[in-house]
């Protein structure tokens, strides 16, 4: 099946180190802005279905941590990096299309 791309937002309406949940296509993303470069993964731990979008963000890694219970996840590929998540979650490619956030799906 081939990936469609959506606008999601304008890229100066989401903060830097900041994440936002949206509704793509059916599909919950969180979306962060992390020093300018913008990553979208599933807006739900795979632990325990906690909003990803409130998570912490750390820069300098490029991982989020779920709110809820901490597992940290790799912003570029969802991969689950500590427990207590032991999956990882879905990542989407992601650019910057003039001053619009584009995601694939």
């Amino acid at each position: 099946m081939a990936r469609q791309r959506y606008v999601v937002c304008r890229a100066d309406a989401l903060p830097e180190g900041k994440g936002e949940s949206f509704e793509v296509a059916g599909h919950r993303v969180a979306l962060f802005n992390v020093g300018g470069s913008f990553y979208a993964i599933e807006d739900r731990c795979s632990h325990a279905d906690a909003p990803m979008a409130d998570g912490h963000v750390c820069e300098a890694g490029r991982r989020v941590a779920c709110p809820w219970h901490g597992a940290e996840f790799d912003l570029r590929t969802g991969e689950a990096l500590t427990p207590p998540a032991c999956e990882g979650i879905a990542a989407y490619p992601t650019q910057v299309d003039g001053d619009e956030v584009v995601i694939e799906i």
